[in-house]
């Protein structure tokens, strides 16, 4: 390699002197010392010597690489999407407007309906509400979870507070009895 490089330095120069000897009149032309010529050669071969690349040794023919080994990943099993929680009516059920008996019934479930689960509540003694979000037809409202099947993924229901308790209103509350108006008593042995 180094004699390479010695031997494009000595034809350049050799280039360098007929070209600057040919054709011109000797006394038009510039003189240069030798030393000037040797300063521009070494000049000229560090910067070959700089700019110059590593090339790698070839490869003999008779070492042929070893082919390299792919590891196959196995398939990745698709997991299932958790879906959006649900449940289904187990029995006809009724709708409640709260998570307890005291509240009124506001609409059926029939047996093998389905509705998304938006709420849940826990109550003391009856245990799980479920507040449902009717697929089909149908108001949304509370159903006990005894009285359903509940499929899909609890972590992200929120837990709902109960509704004020519907006040019970009594016979005596319904019937306006005023003090002015006598009032005619009877009686009669039978029940109201």
């Amino acid at each position: 390699m180094r004699s390479c490089k010695l031997l494009c330095l000595l034809l350049f120069f050799s280039f360098l002197i007929t070209s600057c000897s040919s054709g011109q009149d000797p006394s038009e032309q510039p003189t240069r010392s030798s030393e000037d010529v040797l300063r521009t050669a070494e000049a000229i071969a560090e910067k070959t010597r700089q700019s110059s690349t590593n090339t790698p040794e070839p490869i003999p023919t008779e070492m042929t690489p070893s082919p390299t080994v792919v590891e196959v990943s196995p398939t990745p099993t698709p997991t299932a999407t958790p879906a959006s929680p649900k449940v289904r009516a187990d029995y006809n059920a009724n709708v409640r407007s709260g998570p307890d008996e005291v509240y009124p019934v506001i609409d059926f479930f029939l047996a093998g309906e389905e509705a998304d689960v938006i709420g849940l509540n826990i109550h003391a003694t009856m245990g799980t509400w479920w507040y449902i979000r009717r697929i089909g037809q149908g108001l949304n409202g509370w159903v006990w979870g005894g009285a359903v099947t509940f499929s899909g993924d609890a972590t992200g229901i929120p837990y709902l507070e109960s509704p004020p308790t519907p006040t019970a209103t009594t016979k005596a509350e319904t019937t306006a009895v005023s003090t002015d108006t006598p009032v005619a008593t009877s009686t009669s042995t039978e029940a109201p």
